[in-house]
């Protein structure tokens, strides 16, 4: 599977912003030995290219001397004859570019000077850029482009940082420095002599078309834009790696894999008990897939938590260690690229964005809010009154910009910021290990779910009715999606009726789904390791005194570590552990200099 999965390009940085970025990037990419790189000097400016297999199948030098460079996971197998004409790409904002999943299209200038940029609808490749004394840079590594611009404790982005600690995620352009920003999502974006500037596409976006449909035409049209999707990512490997949940977007993936004959070899991570790992083995039998359980043990938090700062940067809090301790255990299998359930959830069912008039700067209900507003004003010694405004600001703006209902804007305001800023590490770790595959960022289906009424997205309703007539068997076999499965046999309701007679420990061999625990892993890892698990929170506590009341997080660390029940206290402390790492760049410190 060619692809190029990340890119670095630099113009007029021939001095030490430059150097300085180029060394960054050799430490992110260290580990990651097994990728090929490339490096093309091309007039003024130099890209950096890395990636898997033959990088040169996604490059293209059109007969004037411009540059494409096709980065991502578009669907399929991309042949030369895919590539737009240098004419079709003339009207930026109207060029129509023929893949779906996930890619950045760049195209830079003969002489260098001028660099175009095209991203799909989610904006799933978050690409980063700044301006340093005239030069420019633009890449997919934040820390990068960071290195580039002299970090200074003075370049603090307050908004970014509220929104950080509220929601696990900044907002619009935001990361935690004012001099770096991220690319719109959707957008053709230009860079030149005069600076940089984006224009929205509207590729996709909410109508009512289909508020009328007969049900029974919506199901078979969601079956079948969801089949095609997943087939044509399918056809873009021999064989595929599936990470297989309780959910329904990955066990819709297996079961097309199993209906198409694609050869597909499923895992599924945690402790023994979760439902993930007891329900996803019990889908992998049904549909006869080959599927193995990965435990992780209680200390990648430890492992993987300042490899995972310096590549992720800022925009997110510290969370997804786990699959970089998955993608490690099975680095050498067979299986090939992964398949990924990205966008499905967010596209077939309700957003969890607070419809209407989100709380001052929340975006999501209690569970996935970080710290409250309350908390918030006062865990932060500085004030956050202004900051909380323009927070606020950015969102009425994210929400203007979509048409229609309070429910169609959120779901599209949702994929624009949880989905992009956050949700989106999944499919970049993949590929960065093995490669990936995203079915679900196909412009077709999505299309159709933001034309659905909003009662075949309630509670999944629609796609369980696809999983009942075209996948019955994994409809019948229960999972984290709802209470109880979408068919309800009598083999089922049999197993519930011994189950619930039974204390929660007792609930084992066939029963074991009963006892419904969540997956716990992280919190196992702070409990097993404590601070240690939760770098660079003790390494940078003189630092994050001078702007946090740092007793808080004591009170979240003794949360922490006693019950593994409420994730909530935990994800405050990860949220801080962004803000701490950003704290020891400005201070000059990185983990190779740390004791």
């Amino acid at each position: 599977m060619d692809s190029i999965i990340g890119f670095t390009l630099l113009h007029d940085l021939h001095s030490e912003p430059a150097k300085a970025a180029l060394a960054a990037q050799r430490r992110v990419l260290s580990p990651f030995r097994h990728l090929s790189a490339k490096t093309l000097e091309i007039g003024e400016s130099r890209l950096e290219v890395w990636g898997h297999g033959n990088l040169s199948a996604r490059l293209h030098c059109l007969d004037d001397g411009t540059m494409l460079a096709l980065v991502g996971s578009p669907h399929g197998r991309v042949a030369r004859t895919d590539w737009p004409a240098g004419h079709g790409l003339d009207r930026l904002q109207d060029a129509q570019l023929p893949w779906d999943g996930r890619f950045v299209l760049l195209r830079i200038s003969a002489d260098g000077r001028h660099w175009i940029m095209w991203n799909d609808w989610a904006g799933s490749i978050l690409v980063f850029h700044a301006r340093v004394n005239g030069a420019r840079i633009a890449g997919t590594l934040e820390p990068v482009v960071a290195a580039a611009t002299s970090p200074s404790v003075s370049h603090l982005n307050l908004p970014g940082l509220v929104s950080l600690l509220i929601n696990g995620h900044t907002l619009a352009d935001w990361t935690l420095s004012t001099r770096v920003r991220v690319i719109p999502p959707d957008s053709v974006l230009e860079w030149d002599d005069r600076g940089f500037r984006s224009t929205p596409r509207a590729t996709i976006g909410p109508t009512e078309d289909l508020r009328d449909a007969p049900w029974n035409e919506l199901i078979e049209r969601m079956y079948g834009l969801s089949r095609q999707a997943i087939a044509e990512t399918f056809s873009g490997s021999s064989s595929w790696v599936v990470p297989l949940s309780a959910g329904l977007d990955s066990r819709l993936i297996a079961a097309t894999a199993a209906d198409l004959g694609v050869p597909v070899r499923t895992y599924a991570w945690g402790s023994g008990d979760t439902v993930d790992v007891v329900y996803s083995r019990e889908i992998a039998s049904t549909l006869r897939l080959p599927w193995a359980h990965v435990a992780l043990g209680s200390d990648y938090l430890a492992r993987y938590t300042s490899r995972w700062a310096e590549w992720f940067g800022t925009t997110l809090h510290a969370h997804g260690m786990y699959q970089m301790a998955f993608l490690d255990a099975v680095g050498g299998t067979a299986g090939g690229p992964i398949a990924t359930g990205f966008l499905g959830d967010i596209l077939s069912a309700s957003p969890l964005f607070i419809e209407g008039d989100p709380l001052r700067g929340q975006l999501y209900g209690p569970w996935h809010t970080h710290w409250t507003l309350e908390e918030l004003k006062t865990l932060l010694r500085a004030p956050v009154h202004e900051a909380l405004e323009v927070v606020r600001a950015e969102i009425d703006t994210l929400a203007g910009t979509i048409p229609g209902s309070s429910f169609k804007k959120a779901m599209l305001a949702e994929i624009w910021s949880r989905q992009r800023i956050y949700t989106s590490f999944q499919s970049t770790l993949s590929d960065y290990w093995r490669g990936t595959g995203t079915p679900f960022l196909n412009r077709a289906y999505a299309r159709f779910c933001f034309a659905l009424p909003r009662t075949a997205l309630e509670r999944k309703r629609l796609l369980g009715d696809v999983f009942c007539r075209y996948h019955p068997r994994v409809a019948a076999i229960p999972g984290t999606y709802g209470p109880e499965p979408l068919i309800r046999t009598g083999r089922y309701l049999l197993k519930r009726r011994l189950a619930l007679g039974l204390p929660s420990s007792l609930r084992l061999g066939p029963l074991k789904g009963f006892r419904d625990v969540p997956p716990r892993m992280d919190i196992e890892c702070v409990q097993a390791h404590g601070w240690k698990a939760l770098w660079p929170l003790d390494a940078a506590r003189g630092l994050l005194d001078e702007w946090l009341d740092t007793t808080q997080l004591d009170v979240a660390y003794n949360e922490a570590m006693s019950s593994t029940a409420d994730m909530r206290p935990l994800r405050r402390l990860q949220s801080v552990q962004t803000f701490a790492w950003w704290l020891l760049q400005q201070d000059g410190l990185t983990p190779d200099h740390l004791p």
